[in-house]
């Protein structure tokens, strides 16, 4: 009897430490699946949280990749535009420089004509004038070759000094000269000098 409820005792006992086991085993479990839980859903969040940041990061660099496009093109588009205004402004100063030469060149052509044409006039009236004082010089002041000084005869084309001397000494040694031909006589004097000074002689 007595050992029955020893037996019984240890049975009771061994009953209450399996199940304070199991008890154990059950929390533990609990708590391990908690932990789990807990560490999945920690997971899931930066899971979802990464996700999340990448797709705003992808968003972003399509947006600048946009932007730089249009950028891009917007900085093309000005400087075609600024190309052609460039090339459009060149071709205006070119045209203007072209009138300007030709308005010049036209001025100049006209001012020379006219200049000319003055210059014609001037020197014209100028041989006339000329002439109508060797005329009046010729028909007033004829020299006399006979009577003559040395500096009056210098006074002809082509009588120098020598010359006008070498007239005196023909005269003073022949006597008086009676043409114009008679100068051949005299040395130093030639044919050409003879017939410039014969218009302007008198014997």
């Amino acid at each position: 009897m007595k050992s029955l409820k020893s037996l019984l005792s240890l049975t009771a006992l061994a009953l209450a430490v399996s199940g304070s086991a199991l008890a154990n085993e059950n929390a533990l479990s609990a708590l391990k699946n908690e932990a789990t839980n807990n560490i999945n859903s920690i997971v899931q969040s930066q899971k979802q949280t990464a996700t999340s940041t990448k797709n705003s990061a992808m968003e972003n660099v399509v947006n600048v990749k946009e932007k730089a496009k249009e950028s891009a093109k917007s900085l093309k588009e000005s400087a075609k535009s600024a190309k052609e205004s460039a090339k459009s402004s060149a071709n205006s100063v070119q045209e203007k420089a072209k009138s300007a030469q030709e308005k010049m060149k036209s001025a100049t052509s006209s001012d020379n004509s006219s200049m000319k044409e003055k210059a014609t006039e001037k020197l014209n009236s100028v041989k006339d004038k000329a002439k109508a004082e060797k005329d009046k010089i010729a028909s007033s002041a004829k020299v006399n070759i006979n009577k003559a000084d040395a500096a009056s005869l210098q006074k002809l084309s082509g009588i120098g000094e020598k010359k006008a001397q070498a007239i005196i000494d023909y005269r003073n040694k022949v006597g008086k000269i009676k043409n114009a031909s008679e100068l051949s006589n005299i040395d130093g004097l030639g044919s050409t000098t003879i017939e410039k000074i014969a218009p302007y002689l008198t014997f």
